[in-house]
C-alpha cells in the first residue's frame, strides 16, 4: 500500500462551519491547503483501504477460529456415523421416514465392480467410496434421511451406467440421480463428463429436473455447504432437520 499511496495520514477536523485538512507524517503534522484536493482525496482513499483491511483481517481471524472449531465438531460427529459400531447404534435415527422407501434403500442392488482398489474413503453405514467429495454427499443424504443407493447399475437402452448416487425423494418417492465430476480441470475428463450428461438428457434424465450435477477442480473443491444448499433446493431438507427431526 505504501508504494501506491503517498506517505502520511489524512485528518479532517471541523473549524466553526468548515472542515480543514491535516496530514500526520513522521516528522509532525502539516496543514493541507484546499488547492491540494486531489492529494486529500488520495489520502482519504488510503485511509479507507487501511480501515477496510483491518476489518477484513479481523473477520478472517474470526472465521478461521470458527472453522477450526466447527471442523473439529464435524470430525467427531462424522467419526461416529462412520464407526462400525456407533454407526449401527445411530442408524435408526437416520432411516427414511417412509417405510417403503426404507425397504428400497436396504434392498440389495447390482453395484459397480470396476476399480475396487479406488474405494478408499469411509462412508456411512459401512460403505466405501471413491473420494472425499462423494463422502460429503453420502453423509448429507444420510443425515437428511434421503433414501439412496451408491453406484447402482442403470441401463439406458442397452448402455450401462453407474450413477454416483440414485436417490428417491423422501416424500414423493420420485427418482433422482446425482453425478459428481471431480476433475473438471482435466480436458479429457471434462469431455467425458459432457458426453455423459448428453447421454442422460437423451433418455429423459435432465439437469436441474431429476439429475443433480456437481463439479470441482483442484482450486475449487466441493464443500458441505454447497451440498446442503442443493438438498434444500431439491428436497426441502435442512441440516438442522437432521439434528432435531
Amino acid at each position: 500500500m505504501d508504494k501506491k499511496f503517498p506517505q502520511g495520514e489524512l485528518q479532517c477536523f471541523k473549524n466553526e462551519n468548515r472542515y480543514k485538512w491535516k496530514v500526520k507524517e513522521e516528522n509532525g503534522i502539516r496543514y493541507l491547503p484546499k488547492t491540494e484536493r486531489n492529494q486529500a482525496e488520495i489520502l482519504a482513499l488510503k485511509k479507507y483501504y487501511e480501515y477496510r483491511k483491518k476489518e477484513l483481517e479481523s473477520e478472517a481471524a474470526g472465521w478461521e477460529a470458527y472453522l477450526k472449531k466447527t471442523d473439529k465438531m464435524k470430525i467427531n460427529s462424522e467419526h461416529l456415523l462412520n464407526h462400525p459400531e456407533y454407526g449401527k447404534l445411530l442408524a435408526k435415527n437416520f432411516r427414511p421416514l417412509d417405510k417403503e422407501l426404507e425397504r428400497w434403500q436396504e434392498e440389495p442392488y447390482e453395484k459397480c465392480t470396476k476399480h475396487p482398489e479406488n474405494l478408499l474413503v469411509q462412508g456411512t453405514h459401512g460403505k466405501m467410496l471413491r473420494s472425499k467429495s462423494e463422502a460429503i454427499i453420502d453423509r448429507a443424504l444420510y443425515q437428511n434421511k434421503i433414501p439412496f443407493h451408491y453406484e447402482e447399475k442403470l441401463i439406458l437402452d442397452g448402455i450401462i451406467l453407474y450413477p454416483d448416487f440414485v436417490m428417491r425423494h423422501p416424500f414423493t418417492g420420485q427418482y433422482f440421480y446425482w453425478e459428481h465430476f471431480g476433475m473438471m480441470d482435466n480436458p479429457d475428463y471434462c469431455n467425458h463428463a459432457c458426453d455423459k450428461i448428453k447421454l442422460y438428457c437423451r433418455y429423459g434424465i435432465i439437469p436441474s429436473v431429476n439429475l443433480i450435477l456437481t463439479y470441482e477442480t483442484k482450486q475449487c473443491p466441493l464443500n458441505a455447504d454447497k451440498v446442503e444448499m442443493i438438498l434444500q433446493e431439491y428436497f426441502g431438507c435442512s441440516k438442522w432437520d437432521a439434528v432435531v427431526g
